[in-house]
């Protein structure tokens, strides 16, 4: 039994003891506490990193570096997939600088290209051998009101956060069957639990996505492959700069990247890939790292009416340009900086871009991946 499951068995043990020693059932109450004694006693090993092959997909900046850098550092094996070249060398230098003994193959890939998924997936399994743990995290940000988007603009970001998701775990699936094990991480979003107004082609996706990591899960879990569907919320991974902006691009960047960014409201990236391991290390199903995005969730299952009507008054309040040109948040940023806000976030903003490799590009549509 995995360590996840096993501890919300014993709560629900407890809580059923509690509830029925108030009731004055004490028969009961023991059978709740033998059912906890039970639980107890069902072990599985615990799945350790070292020696690991593990494949991140978007694995040269942001959060999928953070990961890398986290699992080098407890001995994995670790290929990076990308599409930019250049960002994945300077990727492996960092975590070379950093752990020097650390094993690091990069391979360029654009994930949403099949053919080059399975080649770069192949020539990771041969160049570490196995391949244990499989992280979807490739992925892209549109910020926009609804009015200016296109349904091209879903179809990239299905391509990216779905699709090539579906493809590496069709691609994997065969080698954990034959081995009766393997781990799986998809990186999905607080977005896939909760929509929020300007980014509907991501949440979508999401949503999207979930669906479908939830329900693998459960049809994987008979032939001992462990599914993690991750919700992160607000993450200072530098990430803004890569997010592509349409309408009023300057406005949609400043709201976007001053919540990103705000202390309090977000989560370093380094806290957030330890406690994504540790949820794939103890085979849960499912992590929502923050409390925040926990207090977002369960308001919008127990009071959906208030929360989307919290969601309209945001809107109300959200830039309302229509302008249809796609510009990066690089190209985009002139607004925030200029304020109190932007001079205030700008020193630490700076040092996260640099930690998590991310250096400012200005071809949205490449960001979007809507040249293919």
């Amino acid at each position: 039994m995995k360590k996840a499951l096993r501890n919300e068995l014993l709560t629900i043990c407890g809580l059923g003891a509690l509830g029925a020693l108030l009731l004055q059932k004490p028969r009961l109450a023991t059978g709740f506490g033998a059912a906890a004694v039970g639980v107890t006693l069902i072990t599985d090993p615990e799945f350790s990193f070292r020696g690991a092959g593990v494949v991140i997909t978007g694995g040269s900046r942001g959060l999928g570096l953070a990961l890398a850098k986290e699992l080098v550092r407890e001995g994995a094996l670790v290929t990076l997939l990308a599409r930019d070249g250049k960002e994945l060398d300077r990727a492996r230098q960092l975590l070379i600088a950093e752990y020097p003994r650390a094993r690091v193959h990069t391979v360029i890939c654009d994930v949403t290209q099949v053919e080059q998924l399975d080649t770069a997936l192949e020539e990771a399994m041969m160049v570490f051998g196995e391949i244990d743990v499989l992280i979807n995290n490739a992925g892209a940000i549109l910020v926009a009101p609804y009015e200016t988007l296109t349904r091209e603009d879903f179809e990239a970001q299905m391509e990216l956060h779905l699709y090539a998701a579906m493809s590496s775990i069709e691609w994997i699936l065969p080698h954990f069957l034959r081995r009766k094990k393997g781990r799986i991480i998809n990186i999905c979003s607080l977005g896939g639990k909760v929509a929020v107004p300007h980014m509907l082609p991501y949440d979508t996706s999401k949503f999207a996505l979930a669906g479908f990591s939830q329900g693998l899960a459960a049809e994987l879990e008979k032939e001992n492959i462990v599914v993690t569907t991750v919700y992160p919320t607000l993450m200072r991974t530098g990430s803004p700069i890569q997010a592509v902006f349409k309408g009023d691009n300057e406005k949609e960047y400043a709201w976007f990247a001053g919540a990103d960014n705000f202390p309090g409201l977000t989560m370093s990236a380094t806290t957030a890939a330890r406690k994504i391991i540790a949820a794939c290390r103890d085979g849960k199903r499912e992590l929502v790292p923050s409390g925040l995005g926990k207090v977002r969730i369960g308001m919008s299952a127990v009071f959906p009416e208030v929360a989307i009507a919290t969601m309209s008054l945001l809107n109300r309040l959200m830039p309302k340009g229509n302008a249809r040109g796609y510009h990066t948040g690089a190209e985009s940023r002139d607004l925030l900086d200029k304020t109190l806000l932007g001079k205030m976030l700008k020193k630490g903003t700076e040092r996260v871009e640099r930690d998590l490799n991310q250096q400012p590009k200005e071809d949205a549509k490449d960001n979007m991946g809507l040249l293919h």
